[in-house]
């Protein structure tokens, strides 16, 4: 095995599709319910790239765009009402939202939620666990419930085990749900001219065609060739996971970012004042807004975000037969035929070398990465005109690029501009600090200071580890409307 965070190498390795590929015995993992795009290679890869990449055009960002302004109206409402304080910023807020865009946007499902409570969502009277809860409980038990076969995760041996097998099911349930709703609607999909992500569009005909077919159906044209239930399952399930997991921790970090940084979160308002000005979000533009603030602050926020804090660990490949590479030094190394690469992704966006650090002396007193957190960095002409150097891979790159690259950013660029240009995030100081302070005597100054220290070290020391990593722990924030001003709901 190689590990290695060297760029020049690491551009060799994603660019070079006929030396690596994917290593599909590692990547297997993700086929809980099916064969996956993730965990495959040649022509099943290329078939299931085929049938998937057409969903992701400018009819579905523009769904995206919408959505998920609606999705944070909706949410924001309850915070309008009463400051909220918030624990777990990505379960109680980025989870959802993120799961209700994508139910919408993929499948046109609405989520079930309490009308009295819009940050609580409802489970169906057919479901025990909500569509949040329940792939929730398959992703943080995904190595249980690979590794176990399933009559001992259905036993009543050991409580998580039955946790991790609920869930499987009741995600499973959703899954067939959703596919046989598109299924029965196909007709009405294709007249709302709104994408989904089981239907596909014959270029030939324009006629709406359902990739959710019986495994015994038979055909001899790869174009017009069905899906397996399994494989419909399977990607189904990847493409949610991929989408949900790593948007929400990522817009889970940029809120935690932001509220460490205040004057970030007031250059990021500037802009939004500047370019959405008092326009209703009626009338937000999927197209030259999101090119606006995307080329501008908002943009460099999520890039710095991803940098430091990039959801997904590492990128695998492996070698198909033996070859060479060459490190940023020039050297040439031989790799074996069979060898997995390792790409560590964390470790590219906090090295040195590509980016240093804004402020040395202070990093050494205190390792978080937090506080390296310098969002104008992207802003200047050398890495904008160069795109970081080439130094930033946050959707890898080569022919497995990530095809919901787009997706993502207008869906995080859309919630990030709607909440901040009507909300304020401030760190919540914890009870120990406020105590101490009025039984020692210190200003408000010094609690400030001890709050945003003790966030700085939870982004540090409280981050969890999944199939990526997340904000496990952290400093509460109080979500705090913005003073009135000239701005239409």
């Amino acid at each position: 095995m190689l590990l290695t965070c060297d760029v020049h190498l690491i551009k060799q390795v994603l660019n070079r599709a006929h030396d690596f590929h994917a290593p599909v015995e590692v990547l297997s993992l993700y086929n809980l319910y099916g064969p996956t795009l993730a965990a495959s290679e040649g022509d099943q890869w290329r078939l299931y790239r085929k049938l998937s990449t057409p969903f992701f055009n400018s009819r579905t960002y523009r769904k995206v765009w919408k959505e998920s302004l609606m999705k944070v109206e909706r949410l924001s409402t309850q915070w309008h009402q009463d400051r909220a304080r918030i624990h777990d910023v990505k379960g109680q807020v980025m989870s959802r939202l993120n799961l209700h865009v994508i139910a919408k946007t993929f499948y046109d499902q609405e989520l079930e939620y309490d009308w009295n409570d819009t940050m609580k969502d409802v489970a169906p009277s057919s479901h025990s666990l909500t569509f949040s809860e329940a792939i929730n409980a398959v992703l943080s038990n995904l190595a249980t419930l690979f590794a176990l076969p399933k009559w001992l995760l259905g036993s009543k041996m050991d409580k998580s085990h039955q946790k991790a097998y609920l869930g499987y099911l009741e995600w499973r349930k959703y899954m067939y749900e959703m596919r046989d709703s598109v299924q029965s609607q196909l007709e009405m999909v294709k007249q709302k001219e709104e994408p989904c992500f089981l239907v596909k569009e014959d270029p030939l005909t324009n006629q709406a065609e359902s990739l959710v077919m019986s495994s015994n159906a038979e055909s001899e044209q790869e174009e017009s060739q069905p899906l397996t239930e399994a494989e419909v399952l399977g990607n189904m399930f990847f493409y949610v996971m991929a989408g949900f997991d790593t948007t929400s921790t990522t817009l889970s970090f940029v809120f935690l970012l932001l509220a460490l940084h205040p004057s970030c979160q007031a250059l990021l308002q500037q802009e939004l004042d500047q370019v959405l000005g008092s326009k209703p979000t009626s009338e937000w533009n999927a197209n030259e807004d999101f090119q606006q603030l995307m080329n501008g602050y908002l943009g460099a926020v999520l890039s710095e975000t991803l940098r430091l804090y990039h959801p997904v660990a590492w990128y695998a490949r492996k070698t198909v037969c033996r070859t060479t590479v060459t490190d940023s030094k020039g050297a040439t190394y031989v790799v074996p035929a069979d060898t997995i690469l390792m790409i560590d992704v964390a470790a590219i966006g906090r090295h040195s070398t590509y980016w240093p650090s804004k402020d040395a002396d202070a990093k050494r007193n205190q390792p978080s990465p937090a506080l390296d957190f310098d969002p104008s960095r992207w802003l200047k002409s050398e890495v904008r005109d160069d795109k970081g150097k080439g130094t930033s891979f946050p959707f890898s790159s080569g022919h497995r690029m990530c095809p919901g690259k787009r997706f993502a950013e207008v869906e995080m660029c859309a919630m990030v501009a709607r909440v901040f240009s009507q909300f304020s995030l401030r760190l919540t100081p914890e009870d120990p600090d406020t105590e101490k302070a009025v039984s020692a005597g210190y200003d408000q100054g010094w609690v400030e200071q001890k709050t945003m220290e003790r966030a700085a070290n939870a982004l540090y020391e409280g981050l969890g580890f999944g199939h990526g990593i997340y904000p496990k722990s952290h400093t509460p924030i109080e979500i705090i409307p913005r003073s009135p001003k000239s701005y239409m709901v």
